[in-house]
């Protein structure tokens, strides 16, 4: 076999010879039209991709961290439909149903699943451990969605509530 770099290749339809470059594969043209050609006059020439996207990220304005997204929308203005949420007497009412629903997310359900497993499953019922287990975590499970809807219902009853109250200043107004 001949080395390759002994070959001579002949160019093909006229094509001008171009010495290799990392975008020589991006510059292959086809044979372009007189309208086309002067259409690409009139446009900014376009860059191989690479480039391009470099380009386009130095034009694109910078994008705000997190940080400073967290800052502006602490100083954001508050919407007068909002306000009353916003109050100290909310913020409290907030906060103590947080700590008081996590609390009972931790302890109900332990003690759900001590006094279903020893004194009914077993004492009761004499079940075996293992269905005595199984039954007992069925009941945590049941719950711990029943507490999650209280909370939910809580949330929603406060909200209405809240409604409630703007619409009846509104009409006072």
């Amino acid at each position: 076999m001949t080395d390759t770099a002994d070959q001579n290749f002949e160019l093909v339809d006229g094509a001008e010879r171009k010495s290799s470059t990392s975008d020589s594969f991006e510059a292959v043209d086809d044979k372009k039209t007189d309208s086309q050609s002067e259409t690409e006059e009139e446009e900014e020439p376009k860059l191989p991709f690479v480039d391009q996207s470099i380009k386009d990220d130095a034009e694109r304005k910078p994008e705000k961290d997190g940080e400073q997204l967290v800052e502006d929308a602490l100083n954001a203005p508050i919407r007068p439909d909002q306000e009353q949420f916003y109050t100290a007497e909310s913020s409290n009412r907030a906060i103590t149903l947080l700590i008081a629903f996590s609390a009972m997310m931790f302890t109900v359900p332990l003690l759900v699943m001590a006094t279903l497993y020893y004194n009914v499953f077993i004492d009761h019922f004499h079940l075996p451990p293992a269905e005595a287990m199984l039954y007992s975590g069925i009941c945590v499970a049941v719950v711990v969605i029943l507490i999650a809807a209280a909370f939910c219902y809580v949330a929603w009853k406060e909200e209405k509530d809240a409604e409630d109250k703007l619409k009846a200043e509104k009409k006072k107004e």
